[in-house]
């Protein structure tokens, strides 16, 4: 009887980029890829496409904020039926 390795479930891991002068992305969860043209230099403006994007989106739409600095999730937000969730990483 052979044993089967347990493998670690592993988070996404966001692509990095040094030295970027708009560090702020947008990565869409479902298609498991960058939001296009959707860099931005400020935190807080970064927050506002993406929920923006979120609410244009298909309801199930998951959009989330990361630094492509260091790799770090900022936030998530997720296009319900009737509002737009967000988780705060």
């Amino acid at each position: 009887m052979s044993v089967i390795p347990f493998k670690k479930a592993t988070l996404t891991q966001y692509p990095k980029s040094k030295g970027s002068v708009r560090p702020f992305r947008l990565w869409d969860a479902n298609a498991k890829k960058p939001v296009q043209w959707h860099c931005y230099k400020y935190k807080d403006k970064a927050h506002i496409g993406a929920l923006i994007k979120t609410r244009w989106s298909k309801v199930g739409t998951a959009i989330e904020v990361y630094d492509c600095r260091n790799g770090k999730l900022l936030g998530q937000y997720i296009l319900r039926v009737n509002n737009v969730e967000f988780f705060e990483a």
